[in-house]
């Protein structure tokens, strides 16, 4: 997200930074969290990500998004190039949700229904991750499993130099594969 969209403006890590980071992360040989992506890349996850939202409204009675809402949400930078939505309807809406009791598992089930279960499983694992609070031990991160690597079963054995984290093949791949860098030898 754009720094006007970012609630905590002012720091220096919003949609701008992307770039810089990723480059950072390569000159570094450091593993930051993120992963350069391609434009085409970047489009259907959004695209997806907003038809989605788009189910989960319908499916649940909320106001409904729009088509062009869905392809604004595509290609928008930040919320300036979103078409207006109706904010009084919007609010009413969330009250309704709240009188309805929805959780969680209304939304992974619209969800399902709506033929998106890769997403639905993903926020279903995210559900179980708030019974079970694993996530909330020291240092804890999700791995693609939604499995829980924390400072209590991944214990921190940097001793110096050589030791500690280091970025697997795989991931330092992933990292330098940065599209779109021009290469200096081809400079004039």
């Amino acid at each position: 997200m754009p720094n006007y969209d970012n609630m905590f403006a002012g720091s220096n890590f919003d949609a701008e930074d992307f770039d810089d980071y990723n480059i950072l992360q390569r000159d570094l040989m450091v593993d930051g969290g993120l992963r350069p992506v391609t434009e085409a890349e970047t489009i259907a996850i959004r695209q997806k990500a907003a038809r989605a939202i788009q189910a989960v409204f319908r499916e649940l009675g909320l106001p409904p998004i729009a088509d062009e809402e869905v392809e604004a949400a595509t290609y928008a930078h930040g919320s300036n190039e979103m078409p207006p939505r109706n904010v009084v309807e919007d609010l009413s809406a969330v009250e309704e949700m709240m009188k309805r009791n929805i959780t969680g598992l209304d939304i992974v089930g619209a969800l399902s229904r709506s033929g998106f279960e890769d997403i639905a499983s993903n926020i279903l694992n995210m559900l179980r991750q708030r019974v079970t609070g694993d996530y909330l031990q020291t240092s804890a991160i999700l791995d693609r499993q939604f499995e829980v690597v924390s400072a209590v079963n991944d214990i921190n054995d940097y001793q110096g130099p050589g030791t500690g984290y280091r970025i697997s093949a795989e991931r330092w791949a992933e990292i330098k594969n940065i599209p779109g860098v021009v290469q200096p030898d081809t400079i004039e």
